[in-house]
């Protein structure tokens, strides 16, 4: 069977390109062709309207000023030399970022099977080339008013549709929203989410079946991606891996603390452009296969990413993470994370911006590594079906 497969795939977001990967190999491994669909000419456009809509974000924004930025350097005299440095030394000090930026464009090139976007009436001419369609996943079917857009719900199909994990990246869906959702699914043949919760709140909203199945990184197992990683460039000695998606100083300073306690060198992952400045950044590019061997050959992790906690599990390392948005943030993403952690039973790992957990103890892996072969299993057998029948 001819497949494609609709996900976010333009932005360089570890996380998004390794579930992206991670299908794609699943769904070839099962014996059937797979393209995914660039989206990048649906979010130029997407985007444009937003603009000229002057659309609300869902959130309250809050830019860090001039003078928050010059108090962050008071309170942290170190960094002063080490901004000073990172724009006088552009060379060394900034390659780490765009070297990660390349790395992930040499990723996609290489790994991935990708066909060119289009949009408009020109969508309907992939039917013609596909015998079926899914809808990956990562956050595209987010319920947020500024990110919900009908492409990801293969709104231009009109052949098999299937869904494989997406998330809504909420519990709350809005009833404008909700409508929407209940007509875009109405001729799909088979539904899955990421999230237990909504997959109970869509078989609600439809009245059709939902399964909740693994995000696609579960679907393939340590060996994998330990064979995926191999050969990889890795820190010297023992080391504290920091994976963070917000630049937050309550992490840094826990980061210090764990360190200190286990006696380890803290290495953070250039992600952000925001981290050049960093005493403790990784000094080298790191893509997608470097993110992977990081998390591997960890002695220890925090991270607020839902994918750094998935490949903390993975490999069976001691971690914590490290709350990303606060239970009443209109913006909260937790539902990601408060699905799986509940499933596998581990809620104590999470550290708020108090810097206190429950967790001192080693994770008990044989218990956590039994409850993801039967996540994974479950879920390889819900895509072989869908792929199937």
């Amino acid at each position: 069977m001819k497949t494609a497969t609709i996900t976010w795939i333009t932005y360089n977001n570890f996380g998004t390109l390794l579930q992206a990967y991670a299908l794609q190999k699943y769904i070839t491994m099962l014996g059937h062709e797979n393209e995914l669909i660039s989206d990048s000419i649906i979010l130029k456009e997407f985007q444009k309207k937003k603009a000229a809509s002057k659309a609300a974000p869902v959130g309250p924004i809050k830019p860090v000023s001039r003078k928050e930025r010059i108090k962050n350097l008071i309170v942290n005299p170190r960094r002063i030399g080490r901004v000073i440095t990172a724009r006088v030394n552009k060379k060394k000090y900034q390659f780490p970022y765009y070297g990660m930026q390349s790395r992930c464009e040499e990723f996609k090139k290489s790994e991935l099977s990708i066909r060119d976007g289009c949009s408009g009436d020109m969508l309907q001419t992939l039917n013609g080339d596909y015998d079926a369609f899914i809808c990956g996943s990562d956050q595209i079917w987010s319920v947020f008013p500024d990110i919900f857009n009908p492409y990801y719900y293969l709104d231009f199909s009109a052949k098999k549709k299937i869904a494989y994990a997406p998330s809504l990246g909420s519990d709350m869906i809005p009833e404008t929203i909700g409508q929407k959702i209940k007509v875009l699914l109405s001729d799909f043949s088979a539904i899955s989410v990421r999230e237990s919760v909504s997959a109970k709140q869509l078989e609600t909203l439809t009245g059709n079946s939902v399964e909740w199945v693994c995000d696609p990184t579960i679907l393939h197992d340590m060996d994998f991606w330990h064979t995926f990683a191999e050969g990889t460039e890795k820190p010297k000695g023992r080391y504290l891996l920091c994976y963070f998606l917000e630049n937050r100083p309550w992490y840094f300073e826990y980061a210090k603390r764990i360190a200190k306690a286990r006696h380890l060198k803290i290495k953070l992952i250039p992600n952000k452009w925001d981290y050049i400045s960093s005493e403790n950044v990784l000094t080298y590019a790191v893509g997608p296969k470097e993110f992977v061997g990081l998390f591997e050959n960890a002695d220890f992790i925090l991270t607020d990413s839902y994918h750094g906690s998935i490949f903390s599990l993975i490999f069976e390392k001691d971690f914590l993470y490290l709350q990303r948005f606060a239970d009443d943030d209109p913006c909260s993403q937790n539902i990601r994370v408060d699905s799986l952690f509940t499933y596998l039973d581990i809620d104590d790992i999470i550290v708020d911006n108090t810097m206190h957990t429950r967790h001192n103890e080693s994770l008990d892996y044989r218990h956590i590594s039994e409850l993801l072969r039967d996540y994974r299993e479950k879920s390889r057998n819900y895509l072989q079906r869908c792929l199937t029948s």
